[in-house]
């Protein structure tokens, strides 16, 4: 997932989002074996400046307060650390307010709705790539509740594997573990593999193990990367 500026919001367009392909190595993606796909702005659309309004709206916070200390606190409930009581405490106590009970409980639903609005080019980019013999995997910052979450609404993430998320090993993008961990479950050289991300410094932390990486910013990364995928003998349909 990615993080927007603490003091404003990112604007998202769902239907026109555009990516950057730094291409890696070509010697390394010609020993392409698995492509691993982050979640949240990749297999699933980016929340919307209305949502993060929404969001606002529900803790009766300020916009900028709520941003900065929503991404403050992510790291440690995204490794298990925190539970949603614990975080959501914490966001309410930086925007100087205490968020009741009810309150927390709609917070929790509109995140998890928010990050989970399926992207069903990305999707079916993943469904033509084990089609043509490729493995994907799913490696994502996730924490507790959202993943309960997915598990009951995505049922589609399961034809990925492996699936590494962040509060299930205690670890989490950018920090290089994560990556080792996702090319070792692929019983793979991180070398082999491909990781698609919609935030650099996870595609910056991918690279530091030697794992080529693709900054995701829009549908333009898709048709570069089935072209690149193509012009290494992939055969996508």
């Amino acid at each position: 997932m990615r993080s927007p500026d603490p003091q404003g919001i990112q604007p998202v367009n769902q239907q026109s989002q555009n990516a950057t392909l730094q291409t890696p190595d070509l010697p390394e993606l010609e020993r392409l074996r698995a492509v691993i796909f982050d979640y949240g702005g990749v297999l699933t659309y980016l929340p919307t400046n209305e949502d993060w309004r929404k969001m606002a709206g529900t803790a009766g916070v300020e916009l900028p307060k709520l941003l900065e200390a929503y991404w403050l606190h992510r790291y440690p409930y995204e490794v298990g650390r925190y539970d949603s009581a614990t975080y959501w405490g914490l966001v309410g106590r930086d925007c100087g307010t205490q968020l009741a009970g009810d309150v927390v409980g709609a917070l929790i639903t509109q995140d998890n709705e928010q990050w989970g609005r399926k992207n069903p080019e990305t999707v079916d980019l993943a469904h033509r790539l084990r089609r043509a013999g490729v493995r994907t995997a799913l490696l994502s910052n996730m924490q507790p509740d959202m993943l309960a979450f997915v598990r009951v609404r995505h049922a589609w993430l399961q034809e990925f594997s492996p699936r590494v998320i962040s509060c299930e090993v205690a670890e989490a993008k950018p920090e290089p573990a994560i990556f080792k961990l996702a090319a070792e479950l692929l019983q793979l050289p991180p070398q082999h593999c491909l990781f698609v991300d919609d935030r650099q410094a996870n595609v910056e932390g991918a690279r530091r193990i030697g794992m080529p990486a693709m900054h995701f910013e829009s549908a333009k990364a898709l048709v570069r990367l089935s072209e690149l995928l193509m012009s290494l003998g992939v055969k996508l349909g």
